[in-house]
C-alpha cells in the first residue's frame, strides 16, 4: 500500500470528523412570530371533511429548504399528530441532516375521537378484555381510512410538491389503525411504522385477519417496522409477538419487515420517541451503502445506485455522509483517484454545507492535473465558507492564486 496515500487517508479522516462536528451544529433558521415565539413545528390547516362530516385539523411540517427548491418530497402521515408532532419533527430533521432518511413532508393528523376513528370494529363488553366498559362510538376505522384516501391524501398531493412515496406511522390505537390499513388498503402506503399497536382489540381480531392476509399475498412490496418498549405491559407486547408469528409462517416476497422490542425500561407512552427513531432508520435503511458497493466500486454502479435512490425517495435523497467517506477512503487506498472524484462530486452535491468535500475534491482535481476544475471547486468552497461563516476564505483564495501561477 502506498504510504503517501495512507497518510492522505488518515489526514482526511481527521479533517472529516472535525468538519462533521462543525457542520452538524449549523442549524437552519427557524421563523419567529411578531412576539418572538419560536415556530418550526409546522402550520395548522383545517380540512372540511364530507366523509367524516366535520372539520379536521392537520399540521403540515415542510422540510428545510422546501421554499427555495423545486424538489418533490415523500410524505409521512402521522396519527395522533398533535401529541407526536414535537418529537417527530426533531427526529426527522436530525436524521435528515445525517442522511439516514430523505427530507420529507410531515402531515400530522390531529385526533378528535381516537376510539372512534382508529378502531376497526365496534366493541362492546370485549373492548377491554371482557370488562363491562364499552365504547359505543368505536369502529370508525373504515370511514377514517376513506377520509385519508379520498380527501386528505388528494389534498396534500394537490397542494404541495409531493413524491409518490408515502409512510404511515401510528402508536397504540394509531398502531392498531396502521395494522388495519396494511391489511385492508396496502397499496395506499409504501411503508408503515407500527408502534405498540393495540392488537388486543376485539379478541385480537387483527391477528385473526393476518392469517388469511399473509397466506393469500405471495408478494408484498412494503417496508414495515413493528416495535414495542421493553417495559410494555398487557395488551401490546405479547399480542404483537403473536401477530408477527403469523408473518413468520407465511412471509411474502419483497416484504421488508422488522419486529423489535426496545431494550430498557421504556413503557407504553415513553417508548414512542425511540420507536419512531428506530422505525425511520429501518424503513430507509437502503440509503446506506452496501459493503459490495464499497469493496467492489465502479462509477457506473455507484451513479446508478444514487439515481435509483432519488427515484424512490425524491431528488434530495442521499446516503449518510459517512458512507460517502467510507467509499472514498477505500478508493484512495486503492489509488483510484478518478473514482474518488466521482464520489466526492456526488457527496458535495448531496451535502452543500459540508465544505470538507469541496476542499478535498479540489485537491484531487489538482492531483489528476485538472487545474481549472480545482480552481472552480475552491471558488465554490469560498462561497460556502462565506455563507456559513466558516472562516476558510483566505486559505482557499491562496490555493487559487497558487494554482493560477503554475
Amino acid at each position: 500500500m502506498n504510504y503517501k496515500l495512507v497518510k492522505i487517508s488518515l489526514s482526511l479522516i481527521f479533517f472529516i470528523f472535525f468538519q462533521f462536528s462543525t457542520n452538524a451544529q449549523l442549524a437552519d433558521k427557524i421563523e419567529l412570530t411578531e412576539d418572538n415565539q419560536l415556530l418550526g413545528l409546522g402550520t395548522q390547516y383545517i380540512l372540511k371533511s364530507e366523509i367524516l362530516q366535520e372539520d379536521r385539523p392537520i399540521i403540515i411540517s415542510l422540510p428545510n429548504g422546501y421554499e427555495e427548491s423545486e424538489a418533490n418530497y415523500p410524505v409521512l402521515y402521522l396519527l395522533d399528530g398533535l401529541g407526536n408532532i414535537k418529537h417527530e419533527v426533531g427526529t426527522v430533521e436530525l436524521l435528515t441532516e445525517s442522511g439516514i432518511i430523505p427530507p420529507m413532508i410531515i402531515v400530522a393528523i390531529e385526533s378528535l375521537d381516537r376510539a372512534r376513528d382508529l378502531t376497526p370494529s365496534n366493541a362492546g363488553e370485549d373492548a377491554y378484555a371482557g370488562t363491562d366498559t364499552d365504547i359505543p362510538q368505536s369502529g370508525g376505522a373504515p370511514k377514517f381510512l376513506q377520509f385519508l384516501e379520498r380527501e386528505l391524501i388528494p389534498y396534500i398531493e394537490s397542494s404541495f410538491r409531493t413524491h409518490p412515496y408515502r409512510l404511515l406511522e401510528g402508536h397504540s390505537f394509531g398502531g392498531l389503525f396502521s395494522t388495519y390499513v396494511l391489511m385492508n388498503k396496502p397499496e395506499l402506503f409504501n411503508a408503515f411504522i407500527i408502534q405498540a399497536p393495540a392488537l388486543w382489540w376485539n379478541k385480537e381480531e387483527m391477528t385473526a385477519q393476518a392469517k388469511e392476509f399473509f397466506n393469500s399475498n405471495d408478494s408484498l412490496d412494503k417496508s414495515v417496522y413493528f416495535g414495542t418498549g421493553g417495559a410494555e405491559g398487557w395488551g401490546m407486547r405479547q399480542e404483537l409477538t403473536r401477530y408477527v408469528d403469523v408473518i413468520k409462517q407465511n412471509p411474502p416476497k419483497n416484504f421488508r419487515w422488522k419486529h423489535e422490542e426496545i431494550p430498557g425500561d421504556e413503557a407504553h407512552d415513553d417508548s414512542r420517541l425511540l420507536l419512531n427513531y428506530y422505525g425511520l432508520k429501518f424503513v430507509f435503511s437502503d440509503l446506506k451503502a452496501s459493503e459490495g458497493l464499497q469493496k467492489k466500486y465502479n462509477d457506473e454502479a455507484f451513479l446508478k445506485g444514487e439515481q435509483e435512490l432519488r427515484e424512490k425517495y425524491g431528488q434530495n435523497a442521499r446516503r449518510p455522509a459517512s458512507d460517502y467517506v467510507s467509499i472514498i477512503i477505500e478508493l484512495l487506498n486503492a489509488e483510484n483517484s478518478l473514482g474518488a472524484i466521482t464520489v466526492y462530486k456526488r457527496a458535495a452535491e448531496a451535502y452543500p454545507k459540508y465544505i470538507m468535500f469541496l476542499n478535498t475534491l479540489a485537491t484531487l482535481y489538482e492531483k489528476t492535473n485538472q487545474i481549472d476544475k480545482a480552481i472552480e471547486t475552491y471558488k465554490s468552497a469560498i462561497e460556502v465558507s462565506k455563507k456559513l461563516k466558516l472562516g476558510n476564505e483566505e486559505g482557499y483564495q491562496k490555493e487559487i492564486e497558487r494554482l493560477e501561477k503554475n
